[in-house]
């Protein structure tokens, strides 16, 4: 039996344990979101690699497992999901130690992931997860340098099958709980946070 892809990419305690969690709220391992998730970070990674920017891989991966967390049960409060994804990720990853820095830019990275503009100035993992999200979303609009071949072959190892009921579920119980949130997903975050620059 081979193991999902996630289970691949982690090798810290921080990092299992956000994959853990990931799993906790979907409800099962290699799910349509984990693949996501999984895809996501590939991309962060593959996108650093070809422009030279240097990332914190600890916080990527971490990122990259908990920045949906905030539709589930298990991390809602009912207020903007990636706000509610970026406190579960403070209680979670706080326990760990990281200077505080560190931590800001994975709580960025997950609650600025649906920004309209660029994030760069909040780190380069906040810029690079909001633009991949956006190429396993919307692949026939966005790539950002990665080429065609690259992206066919990770999603010919990676799936996206699932992907696009998984998300219209996620909003679908968005919409029944906490409406008014929505178009907040795309505002900047109330309590903004200072660049991480």
């Amino acid at each position: 039996m081979t193991h999902p892809a996630a289970d691949a990419i982690v090798s810290t305690a921080a990092e299992r344990a956000s994959l853990d969690a990931l799993r906790q709220a979907t409800g099962a391992p290699d799910t349509p979101m984990e693949r996501h998730c999984v895809r996501v970070f590939l991309m962060v990674e593959r996108m650093a690699a070809d422009q030279s920017i240097g990332i914190d891989r600890e916080v990527a991966v971490c990122a990259s497992c908990l920045f949906e967390i905030g539709a589930y049960r298990l991390a809602s409060s009912e207020d903007v999901y990636t706000s509610d994804g970026r406190r579960f990720a403070k209680r979670l990853l706080e326990p760990f130690g990281w200077p505080e820095p560190r931590l800001r830019v994975c709580l960025d990275t997950i609650e600025r992931h649906h920004q309209l503009r660029s994030q760069r100035q909040y780190g380069a993992e906040v810029e690079l997860l909001r633009r991949a999200d956006l190429v396993d979303a919307f692949p026939a609009l966005f790539r950002f340098g990665l080429s065609r071949e690259w992206l066919a072959d990770l999603f010919r190892r990676i799936p996206r099958r699932g992907l696009y009921r998984t998300i219209l579920a996620g909003v679908g119980g968005m919409v029944r709980e906490r409406p008014a949130t929505i178009p907040r997903i795309l505002l900047p975050p109330r309590a903004d946070a200072s660049p991480a620059v």
